[in-house]
């Protein structure tokens, strides 16, 4: 039977395509690499350190490299990252407490002592100060001294009264004293003195009071110390001239940092940087970045060539010596780590970042970088505010549909500001109560919840808050609108709205843990035969997602996991009622999920289940969900955040994004749509080098093919099913060894036998 098999389809033509995805099993970083907030140099290299990442740029080649959670940092929420000459390593020191240190070899090595301390409190590294092989790290509770060489810490300074605790945001040295700015002044100690870890040789600065201080230091012979008031422009910097402790600058201003670089003294104000040479005087001021924008600087430092080095908030690092001149060095990423929504399309991934409050429902007011847009692997530009009707800015981005027969056409919902309509990335139109039938709120705001188009490209829009609950923009720009009675009123919001197969649309009411499905009977125009349905049969308190399965299932993320409506196309004939599912762990039946929040469900090319919940990560779960296959969380993966807002799949490599807390990630999965044929079969890694170790994927199946891998004499080596339209192989045979040098085909049938198709894999070993 083999045989005969094998001589069909072997003169059928086969295709061998070399893909360029990442690897099945792989992840990769979606971050933004403009919001720098720290910035060193050493060896023509700059460094830079962002909210999320580390990025190096190298001047002799111009060269960008990264460094994040997937590929070698062990953690996300930097602070400050420094370069030390003495041995060329770089300090990257977190929010958390954590550090990592990359050697010349590029080798990192964490260090979580401080992390993992039983410190209560803050424990971020808020400064780092060199001294040969010694940093001194400023931390939230005090100083800790650490070998650069033996990468141990050395000693900790607890200097606060009695030893207590002090929020230390810098450190520094004359040729003296040792200066801590602090949170209630500045102490000092006789550097020389052995005993610094008693609190009892440390003094409060009197000169300079009980003030905040943010940054100290020394400069031409002067430690400078910079004040940091709640009042608005109410920061000044102090230093001690002759021994006397006098204003550098008077006050009113808002100073970001102070730091000294290549025999310079830099200040960065909240939208200004400022040069001091060795003699105190002004050398420069930077304001704007080529009259392009005004600049907003966290940390500044001059490279060897006396170039300004500008880790600033929105472009990355700043290069330039003036206003007029120099570049922007940032790596192509999302303007910003927050992320609410995604849709994706077409290999086009469009994300909102906006919110709401998940008990009242009122704005977060979100307003800056709203939406970021990735076409294949680079992200657009897109301008940070976007205007809404006034003409202020617009807020708080819930949710995006792309348009399937046009995705250059994209619509935004906002919370508070209606619906917008961008073509090419550029609003082109805004749809609020006032101009459409969409409608607002008793104080005049419009509130959209969610988008979805159903297949005849027509686009439903969820209002809430509103008399008139959902609308519609049909495919020739017509508006219709609907308000439901029966349990529905003004006081609802719904929050997501998906289409199923029977063209119903299903919305959900998270606060009222309940489905409003309304079916138009195909003729939107006539609501004479319109019918709605109100079901609150869902486990739990609260409802946060709701997906369609492959098979017509309607599947609810709630406060309790998930429960499914098995049988929904009866949603308006029966009073169904959401089940939950019950699985056997440890011996005893449980529900899936049953104490998680699932806040979003995502259905793969096989059919199953991606799970995102708000404490616990991601779960991938079998057809049924009664068997987890994969469980990725922040301890066992790089995943930003166990607290997930959105999963979207590219369908046809199936890779997965997941919208996180701390920005998106995406991860190279095993399942992708099927196909309704065998016309574009492709192999890849082809040919599989001897160096590879990873899994080997055959794409353009369709569902459920019946897979057959074959030596050239025809000996079956491997068998399986596809997942969706992929299946996957190891590269081993039967018994667990890898397959030698040589070609081997792949033998392809659908489940019914009507469809066959061959391709080939070239191994070298």
């Amino acid at each position: 039977m083999l045989n005969k098999f094998l001589i069909i389809l072997l003169v059928i033509p086969f295709k061998v395509l070399i893909a360029q995805d990442i690897p099945i099993g792989n992840w990769r970083d979606h971050l933004p690499y403009s919001d720098a907030i720290s910035v060193s140099y050493g060896n023509n290299v700059v460094y830079c350190a962002t909210n999320s990442a580390v990025f190096m740029y190298d001047k002799t080649d111009m060269s960008i490299e990264r460094l994040n959670l997937v590929n070698g940092l062990s953690d996300i929420g930097l602070s400050k990252i420094k370069f030390n000459s003495y041995n060329n390593k770089i300090i990257i020191g977190y929010t958390n407490g954590n550090i990592d240190v990359l050697d010349e070899n590029k080798n990192i090595t964490n260090l979580s002592f401080i992390k993992n301390s039983n410190i209560v409190g803050s424990k971020s590294i808020n400064h780092i100060y060199l001294q040969g092989k010694l940093a001194y790290l400023s931390t939230g509770f005090g100083i800790v001294i650490m070998d650069t060489d033996k990468l141990e810490i050395v000693d900790t300074y607890l200097f606060g009264p009695l030893g207590s605790f002090m929020v230390t945001n810098g450190v520094t040295m004359d040729s003296l004293y040792i200066y801590a700015a602090t949170t209630q002044g500045v102490y000092f100690a006789n550097k020389n003195n052995f005993n610094l870890f008693d609190f009892n040789v440390w003094s409060l600065l009197p000169d300079l009071g009980t003030l905040d201080y943010s940054n100290i230091v020394t400069h031409s012979g002067f430690v400078f110390a910079s004040s940091e008031s709640t009042v608005w422009n109410g920061d000044t910097v102090f230093y001690n001239a002759s021994g006397v402790w006098q204003k550098f600058l008077p006050n009113g201003f808002n100073i970001k940092n102070l730091n000294e670089s290549q025999n310079n003294l830099l200040i960065a104000y909240d939208n200004a940087v400022e040069k001091y040479d060795f003699s105190l005087i002004k050398t420069a001021t930077i304001t704007t970045y080529k009259g392009l924008f005004n600049v907003k600087p966290y940390e500044v430092i001059v490279d060897n060539e006396d170039f300004m080095l500008i880790a600033e908030e929105s472009h990355g690092i700043i290069r330039t010596r003036d206003n007029w001149n120099g570049e922007v060095i940032t790596p192509n990423g999302p303007s910003s780590s927050r992320v609410f929504e995604m849709d994706f399309f077409e290999n086009e991934l469009w994300v909102v970042s906006g919110a709401y409050d998940p008990v009242s429902y009122e704005p977060i007011n979100v307003s800056k970088n709203l939406m970021n847009h990735k076409a294949g692997d680079l992200w657009d530009n897109i301008d940070e505010n976007v205007f809404n009707a006034n003409g202020t800015n617009a807020r708080d981005a819930v949710s995006v549909a792309i348009n399937p027969n046009n995705t250059a056409q994209v619509f935004m919902g906002t919370w508070d500001n209606g619906l917008f309509e961008l073509n090419n990335g550029l609003v082109s139109n805004i749809f609020i109560a006032q101009n459409s039938v969409l409608d607002s709120t008793f104080f005049g705001s419009t509130k959209i919840g969610a988008l979805a188009y159903d297949d005849n490209n027509n686009l439903w829009i969820s209002n809430s808050f509103t008399n008139n609950q959902l609308a519609v923009k049909t495919l020739n720009n017509d508006w219709y609108s609907f308000g439901f009675v029966g349990g529905i009123s003004s006081s609802n919001v719904f929050t997501d709205l998906i289409i199923d197969q029977n063209n119903y649309k299903w919305m959900i009411e998270p606060r009222a843990k309940s489905v409003l499905v309304f079916d138009d009977n195909n003729t939107i125009s006539d609501k004479n035969d319109d019918r709605a349905v109100v079901n609150a049969n869902i486990p739990g308190t609260n409802l946060y997602s709701i997906a369609e399965d492959q098979d017509g299932e309607m599947w609810l993320g709630t406060d309790e996991g998930v429960a499914v409506f098995y049988n929904s196309s009866a949603i308006f004939d029966e009073n169904i009622t959401a089940e939950q599912i019950f699985i056997q762990q440890d011996g005893q039946t449980q529900i899936l999920l049953g104490t998680e929040i699932v806040t979003t469900i995502t259905v793969d090319g096989a059919n199953r289940k991606w799970l995102g919940t708000q404490n616990s990560g991601v779960f991938l779960m079998s057809e049924d969900g009664t068997e987890q296959i994969e469980h990725f969380t922040t301890e066992n993966s790089p995943l930003f955040s166990n607290n997930i807002f959105d999963v979207v799949i590219n369908p046809k490599t199936g890779e997965v994004f997941f919208g996180t807390e701390k920005g998106i990630v995406s991860y190279k999965g095993t399942a992708t749509d099927a196909t309704d044929d065998f016309n574009n079969i492709f192999v890849y890694p082809n040919p599989v080098k001897p160096d590879f170790n990873g899994t080997i994927a055959i794409r353009g199946l369709v569902k459920d093919t019946d897979v057959r891998i074959t030596d050239i004499s025809g000996n079956i080596v491997f068998q399986t099913t596809s997942l969706g339209g992929q299946a996957i192989w190891d590269g081993k045979d039967f018994n667990g060894n890898k397959v030698q040098t040589g070609v081997y085909m792949v033998f392809n049938g659908s489940p019914d036998g009507n469809l066959k198709a061959a391709a080939k894999i070239l191994f070298i070993h």
